[in-house]
């Protein structure tokens, strides 16, 4: 077993499995949780494989409640979306990163269709401390995923999730931080991922869901925003 873990909802058009073409070490292990319709599709290049059909936060949430102890080994998971498309080398550098910096919270810097400008990468800058992480790619210590694990069934879209995780993890107590030394390419327009026909089907409106989860908050909400930033000479 390695040290951290990534878990993926993979459809057929995944792009997981450039994340471990590397034949160079890997840090992390592979969760590979499946929706589509060909049994077994990605079973041998995982080390824990999963089949479930569904929306991405309610079944993460299925696996947070049920694997939790599974979960509970990894000093870091990350949760990431099958469009995005990385390296092993990527992942590698983002979990050390991670663990150098004391990060609690963190993503690595979006290329391609960023759903909000913060999240974009800075030149000159190594990370960002911020107040913020998105739900496309949030890597977890774990006692941050002890903190937020039951959150993930509070939306089904996943939109409203990442503010209710920063008022759940007050910076600097925990540490937040947007990895510009790390990028990684969101290959889907922004709602229009690969599990969109699936929130369609269900009548599930994200920007909808997100509001309620704003206003659950109430007080507690604070817009994303930078805290402070490393720079590299």
């Amino acid at each position: 077993m390695r040290r951290n873990l990534i878990v993926v909802r993979a459809g057929d058009r995944s792009l997981h499995r450039r994340w471990t073409d590397d034949t160079r070490a890997r840090s992390f292990d592979l969760l590979v949780s499946y929706y589509g319709s060909i049994p077994g599709r990605y079973a041998r290049r995982a080390e824990h494989y999963h089949e479930m059909k569904g929306p991405r936060w309610p079944v993460h949430d299925w696996l947070w409640r049920h694997e939790r102890a599974l979960l509970g080994r990894y000093e870091r998971v990350a949760f990431v979306c099958d469009d995005v498309d990385a390296t092993t080398r990527t992942w590698n550098a983002m979990f050390d990163l991670c663990d150098w910096f004391g990060l609690d919270l963190a993503q690595p810097a979006i290329d391609g269709h960023a759903g909000l400008p913060i999240t974009m990468p800075v030149a000159g800058c190594l990370l960002r401390y911020t107040n913020f992480v998105e739900v496309m790619a949030p890597v977890f210590s774990r006692r941050a995923l002890e903190r937020c694990g039951d959150t993930f069934g509070d939306s089904v879209s996943g939109w409203g999730l990442d503010h209710v995780w920063s008022a759940r993890l007050p910076y600097p107590e925990f540490r937040l931080a947007i990895v510009d030394g790390v990028r990684v390419r969101h290959t889907s327009r922004v709602r229009q991922g690969t599990l969109r026909p699936v929130l369609d089907a269900l009548g599930v409106d994200p920007v909808s869901e997100g509001l309620e989860l704003l206003r659950r908050l109430g007080p507690s909400f604070e817009p994303a925003r930078e805290i402070a930033r490393l720079t590299v000479a």
